[in-house]
């Protein structure tokens, strides 16, 4: 059975601006990556940008169905 979901902690708002820091490596790290990614869309899923609905995509497919 599945439980909704309840935030314990107050956190800043979802729409503050993102910011990426530069580290030169020799290999990237695919998951940090697409963990970003994941975000930035699910971030933007209310827009009618490409990115919003990318991330409306990304939300409807991570929602549990019932």
């Amino acid at each position: 059975m599945a439980r909704t979901y309840q935030r314990k902690t107050d956190r800043p708002a979802a729409d503050r601006p993102v910011r990426v820091r530069y580290e030169r490596r020799e290999q990237i790290d695919a998951e940090k990556i697409a963990e970003v990614l994941i975000r930035i869309a699910i971030r933007s899923a209310n827009d009618t940008t490409p990115t919003g609905e990318a991330g409306a995509y990304l939300r409807d497919l991570l929602t549990a169905r019932r």
